[in-house]
C-alpha cells in the first residue's frame, strides 16, 4: 500500500517542487492550497501521467475550516507543513496586521494542521515543518517572519518528544533562500556584504524537494532541523547553556 503526504502550500515554490516530487515517487499525494483554480490547474498538469492527485482547498489560517477539510483523510503517514507567508519591515514600522498575517499562517496555521491530523498518523509517520535560517538567527527586517520560523523549531523539538512513543518523527527543514518568496532577502544581504555564509546558500526548491523526498522521509532521526542549501546539507544543533 502507498503512503500518504500531505503538502500545504502545495501550488507555489517548495510545495510545488515538492509536489512534483512525489507524484513520481510512489507515494499517495494530497495538495492543500487556498486558490481553487491553482490548485485545478496543479492537479492537472501532474494527472497528466496518468498519476492520482488528491486536493484540499482551504486557508490553514481557519481552523474549522481545516477541521472539516482534512476529515477526507482517513489516514496519513507524512505531514509537510510547508505553507508561509512574508511581510517585511523593519520594527519600527511594523503593522499588526502584518505581525499577524505571518503568525497565523507560519505558525497558527502549521498548528491547525498538525493538531487535526497527528491522531491520524500512522506508526512509523513523519511531521515535517519547514522554517528558516531566519528563525535560528534571526534576520533584520523579518522580526514576524523570524518569530513564526523560530516557534516552528521550537515545536519540532517539543512535539519529537511527545510523540516518540507513538513512533511519530517530528524534523524540520531549513532551505537557504530558494523561492521568489525569499530570495530576495538573501540578495540584498550579499549585495551589501559581499557574500554570504555557507548556511544562507542559494539553493533551488527542487534541492529542498529532493532532500525531503530521498533523505527526510526515510530518516529515522527526530527532533532534528535539518539544512539544505543548494548541494550543501547538514543539520543545527540545539542551542546550549554556556556559563557568563
Amino acid at each position: 500500500m502507498r503512503k500518504k503526504i500531505l503538502i500545504t502550500g502545495a501550488t507555489r515554490g517548495i510545495g510545488w517542487a515538492l509536489a512534483k516530487k512525489a507524484a513520481v515517487t510512489d507515494l499517495d499525494v494530497f495538495l492543500q492550497g487556498r486558490n481553487p483554480q491553482l490548485l485545478a490547474e496543479r492537479k492537472k498538469f501532474l494527472e497528466k501521467d496518468n498519476i492520482e492527485i488528491h486536493t484540499i482547498c482551504f486557508d490553514i489560517r481557519d481552523r474549522s475550516a481545516a477541521q472539516k477539510e482534512l476529515e477526507k483523510i482517513s489516514d496519513i503517514d507524512y505531514i509537510v507543513n510547508n505553507a508561509g507567508i512574508v511581510a517585511d519591515n523593519w520594527w519600527g514600522e511594523m503593522k499588526t496586521k502584518q505581525w499577524d498575517d505571518v503568525l497565523a499562517t507560519n505558525l497558527t496555521g502549521a498548528f491547525n494542521i498538525t493538531k487535526v491530523l497527528t491522531p491520524k498518523l500512522n506508526k512509523n509517520g513523519q511531521i515535517i515543518f519547514l522554517t528558516s535560517q531566519s528563525g535560528l538567527l534571526g534576520n533584520a527586517g523579518q522580526s514576524n517572519y523570524s518569530a513564526a520560523k523560530a516557534g516552528l523549531v521550537g515545536l519540532t523539538y517539543t512535539l519529537a518528544e511527545e510523540l516518540q512513543r507513538f513512533s511519530i518523527r517530528v524534523n524540520a527543514v531549513s532551505p537557504g533562500a530558494v523561492t521568489e518568496m525569499t530570495a530576495p532577502v538573501l540578495k540584498k544581504l550579499a549585495d551589501k556584504y559581499g557574500s554570504l555564509p555557507s548556511e544562507w546558500h542559494l539553493g533551488s526548491a527542487d534541492d529542498v524537494a529532493d532532500f525531503i523526498i530521498d533523505e527526510i522521509l526515510p530518516t529515522k532521526r527526530t527532533g532534528t532541523v535539518f539544512a539544505v542549501n543548494g548541494n550543501k546539507k547538514g543539520y543545527w544543533s540545539k542551542p546550549q547553556y554556556n556559563s557568563l
